[in-house]
């Protein structure tokens, strides 16, 4: 009876681990979609977000729109910074070119994701030239498996930036700050619901297994 006790509670908890683990394609689309009114830096606000069959983007007040080109394969996002200058000894020459955009949206992702705060792990002008120029790498993961960097070769010693949102990494997307306005949680849905009905049912079970084994005895 305890080991039939001990598999239906793995049974019934393995769902919740899993439905709250891993946003899929749509919800995550969705929660990018409902960025808007983001004032990024002084003076460049996000005023709405689409996103069509190779682009994200944004319309941003008082310029013209923005076009970041993703790639979505399983649970991987990927979307396309600008680029990054190297010298023959695959050293960072200058800052990254036409990467700002692209470096929003990882920003606003990584924010989101109440991913615990490392210094290292924001992909932003400084860091990426540290990681590049520290121990040269074209594909770099942080310690949690949900953000991570790519550098693709395009040409002598130019290399594509590209952003890594793993959807079933440790930190994924599941809840937004109420001060960014239309993120919703992405990964929940019923998932209210759901937990009250597996907790029930685990309550229900141990009560049964309780009453059963007073009988018993």
């Amino acid at each position: 009876m305890k080991k039939i006790l001990f598999l239906l509670i793995i049974l019934l908890l393995f769902p919740i681990t899993v439905y709250a683990k891993t946003p899929n394609k749509e919800e995550t689309f969705n929660a990018i979609k409902g960025i808007r009114n983001i004032t990024v830096i002084e003076g460049i606000t996000i005023e709405s977000t689409r996103i069509d069959d190779n682009n994200i983007i944004f319309t941003i007040s008082g310029r013209d729109d923005v076009y970041i080109k993703y790639k979505f394969v399983d649970k991987k996002l990927s979307f396309y910074g600008g680029y990054l200058l190297g010298d023959n000894n695959n050293k960072v020459v200058g800052v990254p070119i036409d990467n700002e955009y692209a470096f929003f949206l990882y920003s606003i992702l990584e924010n989101q994701s109440k991913i615990p705060y490392d210094a290292d792990n924001y992909y932003n002008t400084t860091n990426i030239k540290q990681i590049i120029n520290n121990k040269f790498s074209t594909h770099y993961v942080e310690s949690t498996n949900t953000f991570g960097i790519d550098l693709e070769k395009v040409g002598d010693n130019k290399y594509q930036i590209i952003y890594n949102y793993y959807l079933d990494g440790e930190y994924p997307i599941v809840s937004f700050d109420s001060n960014v306005d239309g993120l919703e949680n992405p990964a929940t849905g019923n998932y209210s619901l759901l937990i009250s009905i597996m907790l029930i049912a685990i309550l229900c079970i141990g009560l049964y297994a309780y009453v059963n084994g007073k009988k018993k005895a």
